[in-house]
């Protein structure tokens, strides 16, 4: 599997959020932002749609745009994660400054200016150049933040965070804080509780093999979890849907892709030959995207669709890695490594309207020039 040990902020992207993609239903969602509406793009490129950009892009349909405060431009390091929170876009990654402002691993776009998110023990979540950020949602009013660090805005709190918009807190039960060892890879709200998966074996103390539960005061397990990484997670259908490295869910086996139905994990179908590294709800489907070529025992090239009862395939698919699944304007919109998409040469993003995919285009150029690590959609 490629995806906890090896990766590292700098070098090939971190396993990317699903929750940092905003699904459709997503609580993490804000219905006035100060963000312009549009999906946004995070990752290791420096331009989109042939447009300077510092790692995070914006389109509003027609072109694509940078996001610089009047102090700087964007990020100065790879983008990894995006979400809305009291109304303005939050960024998590690798980068130390954004908008020529010391933010720390994570930083709020108003925009028009980024700010560090700051409490009173200190700022962001990085204090050694290993650390960063890799999946945010909200939760119970909070901003959830999630990857490799150990402490937030100067508190202990092993890997996963919340911020109250004043303070920073750890998420603490009576047998722990946090979880034992890197990384958090994704976070979703189902049930009314927060959903952590990750690679760790152990949350608040409590043995939890790569995916836990917390209810706002304590942890608690899923069944006995995955023998491999959590990459994504989200709900489709009611149901907690888990995606990542692994090949059995709670002893059952699961081609890298299962669901919880409440009191045990499920596959779904024959699954993948490989890991899922994105999930996304478009219409009244599933997708995954990922490192797989197969889904359901069919050609199915690094993304594929479940309908409940069967797989099948989006056109082509892509010709690599896809990382992150979105959707805007009626739109599938998925970006990675990939270059091209159903044919089509597309540059790391590409959007499917349900029969086929196409680039997403400017006046000066087509997609972005490096790799996109997450999606949101406001």
């Amino acid at each position: 599997m490629i995806a906890a040990a090896m990766l590292c902020a700098w070098t090939v992207a971190p396993p990317a959020s699903a929750t940092a993609r905003a699904l459709p239903a997503d609580p993490a969602r804000s219905a006035v932002s100060d963000a312009a509406p549009g999906l946004y793009a995070g990752g290791t490129f420096t331009r989109a749609g042939g447009v300077a950009v510092d790692r995070l892009a914006s389109w509003n349909g027609a072109a694509w745009s940078g996001l610089a405060g009047a102090s700087g431009g964007g990020p100065d390091g790879s983008v990894t994660a995006l979400v809305v929170y009291q109304g303005d876009l939050i960024a998590g990654g690798s980068f130390l400054n954004a908008g020529g402002v010391r933010v720390n691993g994570i930083a709020r776009w108003d925009g028009t200016a980024w700010a560090p998110l700051t409490g009173s023990s200190g700022t962001g979540v990085m204090t050694n150049p290993l650390d960063f950020v890799d999946a945010l949602t909200v939760f119970d009013g909070d901003l959830i933040v999630g990857g490799q660090f150990l402490r937030a805005g100067g508190v202990t709190v092993n890997h996963i965070a919340r911020w109250d918009g004043t303070e920073w807190w750890p998420l603490t039960g009576p047998a722990g804080t946090g979880v034992d060892v890197p990384s958090v890879w994704d976070l979703a709200v189902h049930d009314g509780a927060l959903v952590v998966g990750g690679g760790f074996s152990q949350a608040g103390g409590t043995a939890a093999n790569r995916i836990a539960r917390w209810t706002g005061s304590a942890w608690s397990t899923l069944g006995t979890g995955f023998n491999g990484d959590v990459l994504a997670l989200t709900v489709f259908d009611g149901a907690l849907v888990a995606t990542g490295g692994f090949t059995q869910a709670g002893g059952t086996a699961a081609g890298y892709l299962a669901r919880w139905t409440g009191n045990a994990w499920a596959a779904l179908g024959a699954g993948l030959n490989a890991e899922g590294r994105a999930l996304a709800v478009f219409g009244t489907a599933l997708v995954v995207g990922g490192t797989f070529t197969r889904a359901g025992g069919a050609a199915a090239n690094y993304v594929a669709r479940w309908d409940g009862s069967g797989w099948s395939a989006l056109g082509s698919g892509t010709e690599d890695i896809v990382l992150a699944l979105s959707v805007h304007n009626g739109r599938l919109i998925a970006g990675g490594f990939f270059a091209g998409a159903g044919g089509v040469a597309v540059n790391h993003v590409a959007g499917w309207n349900g029969s086929a995919w196409a680039a997403l285009g400017g006046a000066s150029g087509t997609g972005t020039d490096a790799g996109v690590y997450t999606l949101h959609t406001v």
